[in-house]
């Protein structure tokens, strides 16, 4: 019947080749693991199950181990469903570590100069008269304004950035810029990461059982009842008829045949399979006239070339052409020999496998997997968690303008005469309290640069006050360094690489956090599973601890 693989009867011989090895049976478990393999080929546990009972079995001989290995490898990697899986988890865990690292990023940003917004807030005319305790409520109050709104964290951000844009310097606004774009593109690239990595549960898996499995004709029948009408894709129709053919129901699988025909009049690998029908109905010419119209609308497609000439070679054999059958048979060999060794037989003369037909291709399928509209969901669904209720016509627009406005209010931020953070004690540097245009407030002016305007007394208070906020500097960003690795290096002066730590240290935790899979298979390999765990872990683990040094090193 053509079937290549039965995974759930595979799935089963696995779960019995791992009770056989926890009763110490090897050879039983070797047994099942081959069986479970001749089974399903694009299982990949079942090359795994037959690599553990094979190293149980034989220790001493790692080679076969090793080529099973490979071959669970090669199996997952052709296997869409793992494969489109484990893509979208790792693409889950990216945006999800970049989302909160971009806005772990922009708080530690806001939060380092919050203070100075505050105090330049208060020489406000409106609140001038008002107490700083009061002042920096309203004005706190105005910040947290987007969010109440259900604006969304996005324009919470912005907000945040343009009330403290003035007092960051030029590597914390490009820091702040990127995070912010990297928000502001995260519902496109995940629509994109959704598009390329949807399968389980699309029309697209229906149609690969359908090919490769063995499922009922009522199945098949329930399937294409599904589709009909003048919408329905035409790789559909040529897998039912493929599988109608491949049951011994010719009338049946031209009839689907001439469904998928109507749906994609040009489609080559169409001709190879309808030339198999009417050559096991008894129709040659009609046969040879399809075999001649793939090889005309292959192209450079050697697959369909390939099985083409491979089953013009079996027709001419019919014939008694002999020299026309081994011209067609050398063609085919140059063409797709190996896929015509995997599918085809001369001493098999069963209908499936002495004529080769060729299944729909990878590229047909692929566009079919994102067709219900899940991509658009996807990101429908990231941009309102991102953009809240903001109208959609104004994605991504209004998050770039948003961009160019910070810059824009950073080039004339100047003009506004924005308070500083003193390099000694941490307070304000204010022309407006101070009158002086330099890196240290009133006070350290006083004590520090003018002698003898304060007496020993003040001066001796102003300087533990110095070395208090200096030690709070150091404890601070080592707290932040272990419990966040990353917004230490942020809240220290680094903020490139912090931003990059902590992202790279959600990404791992994610990926431990997302262990059984955003979308898994039908039938999710433990080893995969325990896989993620076993590599996030250790490498979260050590960037944690290294960014854990780097920060305690900063602050020696």
């Amino acid at each position: 019947l053509a079937i290549e693989n039965l995974v759930a009867l595979a799935a089963a011989e696995v779960r019995e080749s791992r009770r056989a090895l926890a009763s110490n049976l090897p050879a039983e478990a070797a047994a099942r693991a081959r069986f479970a393999v001749d089974l399903a080929p694009g299982f990949a546990d079942a090359h795994v199950a037959l690599a553990r009972a094979l190293l149980a079995a034989e220790p001493a001989k790692p080679g076969p181990v090793l080529a099973a290995l490979g071959d669970a490898l090669g199996a997952a990697v052709r296997d869409p469903h793992s494969l489109r899986a484990f893509e979208g988890d790792v693409a889950s865990a990216g945006f999800a570590a970049v989302f909160i690292g971009a806005l772990a990023t922009i708080f530690l940003l806001v939060v380092r100069r919050i203070r100075l917004f505050f105090h330049d807030f208060h020489h406000l005319p409106i609140v001038r008269g008002t107490a700083f305790v009061q002042s920096s409520f309203l004005g706190l109050a105005l910040l947290a304004l987007p969010g109440l709104l259900g604006l969304g964290p996005l324009s919470t951000a912005s907000v945040a950035l343009l009330a403290t844009w003035a007092y960051l310097g030029l590597r914390e606004r490009a820091v702040a810029t990127a995070a912010l774009l990297a928000v502001i593109a995260l519902p496109w690239a995940a629509g994109a990461v959704a598009r390329s990595t949807a399968w389980t549960g699309s029309i697209a898996e229906r149609i690969e059982e359908v090919e490769q499995g063995a499922p009922t004709d009522e199945e098949v029948e329930e399937l294409a009842a599904r589709w009909t009408g003048p919408g329905a894709p035409a790789p559909l129709w040529a897998a039912i008829g493929r599988h109608h053919k491949r049951r011994g129901h010719l009338d049946e699988a031209l009839r689907y045949y001439a469904l998928a025909a109507a749906a994609d009049d040009r489609a080559p690998e169409l001709q190879v399979n309808v030339g198999n029908v009417l050559f096991l109905k008894g129709d040659l010419e009609g046969a040879k006239a399809a075999y001649l119209a793939a090889t005309d609308r292959a192209g450079s497609d050697l697959v369909v070339l390939g099985a083409a000439h491979y089953d013009l070679s079996k027709l001419y054999l019919r014939t008694s052409d002999m020299e026309k059958s081994a011209a067609a048979r050398e063609k085919a060999e140059r063409e797709a020999g190996e896929f015509l060794r995997r599918f085809g037989s001369d001493e098999d003369f069963s209908a499936n496998r002495y004529l080769v037909d060729v299944p729909v291709p990878e590229a047909k399928l692929r566009p079919l997997a994102a067709s219900d509209g899940t991509p658009e969901e996807v990101a429908s669904w990231v941009r309102r968690r991102v953009a809240g209720s903001l109208p959609r016509g104004t994605w991504p627009w209004g998050g770039l303008a948003a961009v160019a406005a910070l810059w824009a209010f950073g080039a004339a931020a100047g003009r506004l005469s924005p308070s500083a953070t003193c390099e000694k004690c941490g307070r304000p540097a204010c022309k407006r309290c101070d009158g002086g245009a330099g890196a240290l407030c009133g006070q350290c002016v006083n004590v520090f640069e003018r002698r003898g305007v304060v007496d020993a007394r003040d001066r001796a208070r102003k300087e533990a006050a110095v070395r208090r906020y200096r030690q709070l500097e150091v404890h601070v960003t080592r707290i932040l360094s272990i419990v966040a690795a990353g917004a230490g290096q942020i809240w220290r002066g680094a903020p490139a690489r912090g931003a990059l730590v902590l992202v790279a240290i959600l990404f791992a935790a994610f990926l431990v956090w997302f262990w059984r899979g955003i979308m898994p298979p039908p039938h999710p390999s433990p080893y995969a599973l325990a896989g993620k765990i076993a590599v996030a872990a250790p490498v979260g683990i050590a960037v944690w601890i290294w960014a854990i040094r780097d920060a305690f090193r900063r602050t020696q």
